[in-house]
């Protein structure tokens, strides 16, 4: 069974390794939310590949990573920052893939709005 971890739009998929030929990012955030917001990492290595609709790149996260966004996270680790709570959530160490939340429709497969 594989691990998930669903965050707004985002969605993390724990996988067994990081795949070859990538390169680490110097970015800290993951992906820019459907509303501007920005899926932000402390403690992990991003590593993005070519872009599709769906897995776009990798998180290789260490011992006590935090993925934090303006509105989606754990209730127990909350900070406010500008007068806004910014949510955050523990990502326990491991390699993950980072997936774009799509939902079927009648019509079709669309990106989750969030």
């Amino acid at each position: 069974m594989q691990k998930a971890i669903r965050h707004g739009d985002l969605c993390l998929v724990k996988i067994g390794k990081l795949p070859g030929g990538l390169t680490a990012s110097d970015t800290k955030t993951l992906m820019q939310g459907s509303h501007g917001h920005n899926h932000d990492v402390l403690g992990g290595a991003i590593y993005f590949k070519d872009v599709d609709q769906f897995i776009f790149g990798y998180l290789d996260a260490a011992e006590g990573c935090i993925l934090s966004h303006p509105e989606h996270g754990d209730g127990n680790l909350k900070d406010i920052v500008a007068g806004k709570t910014l949510c955050k959530a523990q990502i326990k160490p491991g390699v993950y893939e980072l997936r774009r939340q799509f939902e079927q429709t009648h019509d079709e497969m669309r990106p989750v709005i969030d």
